[in-house]
């Protein structure tokens, strides 16, 4: 009886259990998981920036090297790297949101949404809103100052870039209701409040409904301020073009894309600090 007794206790005892404690111990939070792929998703586009855009402008300097600075600065960038550049950039959002979404679908994220949609009726969705949007920010760059027949093509595909990059993300992983997956959803997310009153004076981390509103809120501050550093970003940059330096990333429109990829950068690693400050 004693030896029965003992090997009672002894099963209940479990062993250090591996699969256990990465399930609880080492998952990522909602929040960080969406923090590794905004990173993820700026470095791709600054990788496609260099692959893809950099090597057309080294041979374009060679072939230039006579002309006049303010005659190379006016000079775009052929419209077909910026279409390969555009598409690129369209199969990577897809690619890594797909990705993002698989792996956190079961992880019960706060920021996902958790209905099921017929894949074809989620793309036209998508494309919608992408399209309504290209439109809006290709309207802000006529009256930002860009002349609206001058390269038309290429600032087309700017404002598509800037939409694809903006759009895709917030919509596919970050926006959490399906109703509010359109221009109005999705400018109220960006354009948002962060953090409720009532949540920022309760500071009991043991809630666990506090806790999941936290995450969703730091997800959502990731996005916010990948947005602003977007458009900070684009903003800073058109100083290129008043430079009269006849450097090949003052073509146009090399200011917008790179000041887009790098304010996105910067824009995600703020995100992230000022999210755990919530």
């Amino acid at each position: 009886r004693h030896a029965a007794q003992g090997k009672k206790k002894k099963k209940k005892k479990k062993p250090f259990s591996f699969i256990h404690h990465e399930s609880t111990a080492t998952m990522a939070s909602p929040d960080l998981s969406t923090a590794l792929f905004m990173v993820a998703h700026a470095l791709g586009n600054a990788l496609l920036v260099h692959s893809l855009l950099f090597p057309t402008l080294e041979m374009d300097s060679v072939t230039m090297a006579h002309m006049d600075p303010s005659i190379i600065i006016s000079t775009q960038i052929p419209p077909k790297s910026a279409v390969f550049f555009v598409v690129s950039s369209l199969l990577w959002n897809v690619t890594i949101g797909s990705a993002f979404r698989y792996m956190t679908k079961e992880n019960n994220n706060p920021g996902q949404s958790l209905h099921q949609h017929s894949v074809p009726s989620e793309i036209v969705q998508y494309f919608r809103i992408i399209f309504g949007a290209t439109i809006i920010i290709h309207g802000t760059f006529i009256l930002c100052g860009n002349h609206p027949f001058d390269h038309p093509l290429n600032t087309f595909l700017s404002a598509s870039y800037i939409a694809i990059n903006i759009i895709l993300p917030v919509n596919m992983n970050g926006i959490a209701s399906p109703h509010e997956k359109n221009i109005r959803g999705t400018i109220h997310f960006l354009l948002g409040p962060i953090l409720p009153h009532e949540l920022a004076k309760n500071n009991d981390k043991s809630n666990v409904h506090s806790r999941q509103q936290r995450q969703r809120f730091r997800i959502q501050q990731l996005y916010q301020w990948s947005f602003l550093g977007v458009c900070v970003g684009m903003g800073a940059c058109t100083i290129l073009r008043i430079l009269d330096h006849g450097m090949q990333i003052q073509r146009y429109p090399m200011p917008i894309l790179i000041g887009a990829v790098v304010g996105e950068c910067f824009g995600v690693l703020l995100g992230f600090v000022m999210g755990m400050l919530i």
